[in-house]
């Protein structure tokens, strides 16, 4: 092995076992609000002997989610024995700490040497996201997805296989049932895979593992039909935040939704040390920041220069830019119109889609410095420590200041030592 291979995968093991260690680091510093408070009550019943009931946890739009969103909960309880919060939590974490592996194990059994790079660069990114960290620790349906998207994606890698297409379809569905925004990825990616390839969909096979897939939400189905289904609100003006969180969120960028304005301005003076803040937070922002904003400056020119048509911009000819696609113009656009119905638009939304957005943001960095590998392994390495900044201090903040005044709220920590009603 040649020593700059060597340095590459151990840096990438660096990160791996930073991001998994962050996951777990102050366990009982999660999120405890009450829908996670809903999750665990009936996540523990289902376990000690309760019914599995055809529902879960009443859904924003109106209704319910179906049954598998609370399901996958029960089974974790089960199998991990949990007792407590944290342990509820450790279980997700488990899990997202086995996607991070799995990404990895995907880029060198089924991704061809030429474009492994690409993908590596997307799990060290992922690994040391600080909000995916954040999302990954939590009790809520989308934190337990991202095992399931990666094996998404290497089954529609290999989908011109009958079996593969089929558990392709599968997946999709299941996953729906945990998070019903997942149904538009779905039909976001058959739909960008039938634009630039219709015959590498083997449909029949696909329809039928959906079709299979689908079968564990019968009841619920049968259960919304009965109670009237959603109550989708009139029409009003999309909200359009899915594109700019696309933008920020696969950097790094984009703490101030898990702290608020207010303990995010404090946050960008830590780590403080002695006493004495050295806002290193705050460099490390402004870091991916410019990186960020040179790399799209970059990108730009060069896809003027070789006059990228708007076929390659859109849909894409590699497997990575078909998939990116999809996941940015086609389940963007679709999760956008649906916030004029009146559901939400929130960052945990976007959790299922994570590799993909580090994919994403590996992959634009490599196209704007392009030829030259050596600056984009220099901006990647740079983002990556900016990140990891981010991240330890971020976990530390909320370990010292307990009670949060933004989307993250009262630690479980804080909650057991002063319970709030």
């Amino acid at each position: 092995m040649e020593v700059r291979h060597f340095v590459a995968y151990a840096g990438l093991a660096i990160a791996l076992i930073a991001g998994i260690t962050l996951r777990f680091a102050y366990s009982a510093d999660i999120e405890w609000k009450g829908d996670e408070r809903w999750t665990f009550d009936h996540a523990l019943a289902m376990a000690a002997g309760d019914a599995w009931n055809a529902t879960g946890m009443p859904a924003s739009v109106g209704g319910t989610n179906p049954g598998m969103s609370l399901w996958v909960f029960g089974a974790l309880a089960k199998i991990f024995q949990v007792q407590s919060p944290p342990e509820l939590a450790r279980a997700v974490q488990c899990l997202n700490s086995a996607a991070l592996i799995a990404l990895v194990a995907f880029a060198f059994a089924l991704v061809p040497r030429e474009r492994r790079a690409t993908w590596l660069w997307a799990a060290a990114l992922w690994a040391l996201n600080p909000l995916a960290i954040v999302f990954e620790r939590k009790i809520w349906p989308p934190s337990t997805l991202p095992l399931l998207t990666v094996a998404l994606i290497a089954a529609w890698s290999m989908r011109h296989n009958i079996i593969a297409s089929f558990i392709w379809g599968a997946l999709g569905a299941l996953m729906a049932q945990i998070h019903l925004g997942v149904f538009f990825l779905v039909i976001a990616l058959v739909g960008w895979t039938a634009l630039q390839n219709r015959k590498s969909v083997r449909f029949g096979s696909w329809i039928a593992g959906s079709l299979a897939g689908t079968l564990p939400a019968i009841p619920w189905l049968m259960e919304t039909a009965r109670s009237g289904g959603t109550a989708m609100q009139g029409l009003r003006i999309p909200i359009f935040s899915f594109f700019v969180r696309w933008v920020q969120q696969p950097f790094g960028l984009g703490s101030e939704y898990a702290l608020g304005s207010m303990d995010m301005i404090e946050f960008l003076a830590d780590p403080v040390i002695g006493g004495v803040p050295t806002y290193l937070v705050a460099v490390a922002h402004v870091a991916i920041a410019g990186i960020v904003v040179a790399v799209f400056v970059a990108a730009m020119r060069r896809a003027i220069w070789l006059r990228l048509s708007w076929r390659e911009a859109f849909i894409g000819r590699s497997p990575e830019a078909v998939l990116i696609n999809a996941s940015l113009w086609g389940y963007g656009l679709l999760m956008t119109m649906l916030t004029s119905f009146g559901a939400g638009a929130y960052r945990h939304y976007m959790i299922v889609i994570a590799p993909v957005m580090a994919l994403w943001a590996a992959r634009i960095v490599i196209y704007a410095a392009a030829p030259r590998e050596r600056l984009a392994a220099i901006l990647l390495v740079t983002i990556c420590l900016a990140q990891a900044v981010i991240s330890a201090s971020l976990l530390r903040y909320i370990d010292r200041v307990q009670v949060i005044r933004g989307e993250y709220g009262a630690t479980w920590q804080s909650q057991e030592r002063s319970p709030v009603q």
